[in-house]
């Protein structure tokens, strides 16, 4: 929602810099123009964007009502929608105010084949206020809020009923070189609570205390996108692309690689709770990553999953399992090299965007040759890990796959436990009650003689794989049994 505005304004100031400061009739007409030239005449016409001179901004008026006249009512109808204004001001230094301040209560319903939802979506008050640089097509600085979020969904297959707290948001962006910008975004939510009603009435209830993202984009190379911003916005009415058209888009998306250096974004969730008709299961903090570092050869793209003391109702796992189930649980991993530019080029290189499929069946599957070098996947698990008061693991090292050759892959990873032998004596103690974990602690000493100590203590084990299946560790062949 926060890319429509910056769009929005995009189109209208990236060539208005002789407005300057001054609030003028023809500078209304001037913005509205913009605003509406790429839009088909029937749009252009309609009123959906109108630009009127104020005292010291221009008022923007955004009538989304405008786009529902001509759909069918019986296939989609909604109620309480009301048109949008905003407030931009030109500055002395060539950047844009920008202000809005609204509220939404909506109600609706739609159909899709036979089924019927109703749907229902309030913000008591949203409010956003930031200045945008025309130079970079977007905002230097924005902060968003938003109170009393409510949503409700309703059809024959579920009931969903969402509630949010207040929410504030922060964008702030700067140039990192003369060609590219870094941009910073955080967003805080105080709570958070969704009911969901299956047929059979089942109800689950998520609920968390507060969720935050974080999220940034360095080195994004913001020139060659402008250009293919606009250069889809200059040929949005056309039914076909010439072909040489098609060349000079393939030439624009070219030279946008690898389009930025580094993408992260990370979402914490605090006190999250699933309640369920067997109990609330839950976690103290759920935390999730991802990463990339680029469309181009040899890229990277990790995601990580952090579980901090979750919890299971009473009576779900027999006391005997009580110790074991895992203060922390950790998931870091990511696929390595990824050939991004050479598969993204062959892709520009055969492509036909009048086609009904770009590429052939054919050449999709070359494409994804080139994708993965010599056909191969890997996987680095950077950290894999589980700790509780009776053990503490993790895990490191790859593995890699080979997609259209069905059972080929190796793998070689590092294990590391500390406090092995409190394993063990806890398997041994418990092998009464659960028959399952007398054998687990026969297995457990039988590799704990393969084991390396570390000068810390740990024991480690080294585990290769090799595309015969043969297994070492720690240097040791492992024979199999057939």
């Amino acid at each position: 929602m926060r890319l429509i505005p910056a769009l929005l304004l995009s189109t209208a100031l990236v060539t208005q810099p002789v407005l300057a400061a001054e609030i003028t009739h023809a500078g209304a007409q001037q913005l509205e123009q913009k605003f509406t030239s790429y839009l088909p005449d029937s749009l252009a016409k309609s009123g959906l964007v109108k630009v009127r001179p104020g005292t010291t901004e221009y008022e923007v008026t955004f009538d989304p009502t405008v786009l529902l006249k001509d759909v069918d009512p019986k296939t989609f109808s909604i109620s309480g929608l009301k048109p949008f204004l905003s407030l931009i001001q030109p500055l002395e230094d060539g950047l844009w105010k920008f202000s809005q301040s609204a509220d939404l209560d909506v109600k609706g319903q739609f159909t899709a084949g036979t089924e019927k939802t109703d749907f229902s979506y309030k913000i008591n008050a949203f409010r956003m206020d930031g200045i945008y640089d025309p130079d970079i097509l977007y905002f230097r600085s924005a902060e968003m809020t938003a109170d009393g979020i409510f949503m409700t969904s309703n059809s024959p297959m579920q009931s969903v009923e969402a509630r949010f707290g207040t929410m504030k948001s922060i964008i702030d962006s700067k140039r990192a070189t003369a060609d590219t910008i870094d941009v910073r975004s955080n967003a805080a939510m105080g709570s958070f609570a969704e009911t969901v009603i299956d047929p059979a009435k089942t109800r689950i209830d998520l609920s968390a205390d507060s969720v935050t993202v974080d999220a940034a984009l360095n080195g994004l190379a913001y020139r060659p996108l402008q250009d293919m911003i606009f250069f889809v916005l200059d040929n949005v009415k056309t039914n076909t692309i010439a072909p040489e058209k098609q060349a000079q888009f393939k030439e624009l998306f070219r030279a946008n690689l690898p389009m930025f250096d580094a993408l992260l974004e990370s979402i914490d969730v605090a006190n999250f709770k699933v309640a369920t008709p067997t109990g609330t299961f839950g976690a103290e903090t759920l935390r999730y990553t991802i990463n990339s570092n680029g469309l181009k050869d040899g890229a990277k793209a990790g995601l990580g999953i952090v579980l901090d003391k979750p919890s299971v109702p009473p009576g779900v796992v027999p006391q005997a399992f009580i110790a074991a189930l895992p203060e922390t649980i950790t998931f870091r991993a990511s696929f390595e090299n990824l050939n991004l530019a050479s598969g993204i080029g062959y892709f520009l290189d055969h492509a036909d965007f009048n086609a009904e499929k770009p590429l052939t069946d054919e050449q999709s599957a070359a494409a994804g040759r080139i994708f993965l070098p010599g056909g191969a996947l890997t996987m680095r698990y950077e950290d894999v890990s589980a700790r509780s008061s009776v053990y503490d693991i993790s895990l490191s090292g790859t593995t890699t796959l080979y997609p259209e050759q069905k059972g080929r892959q190796n793998t070689d990873v590092t294990v590391y436990a500390r406090d092995f032998d409190k394993t063990i004596s806890y398997l041994q103690q418990n092998a009464q009650a659960v028959p399952q974990f007398g054998q687990a602690a026969f297995v457990l000493l039988m590799v704990k003689g393969f084991a390396k100590t570390e000068s810390d203590g740990r024991q480690m084990w080294n585990v290769v794989v090799d595309e015969s299946g043969k297994m070492k560790i720690n240097g040791q062949e492992l024979a199999m049994p057939h």
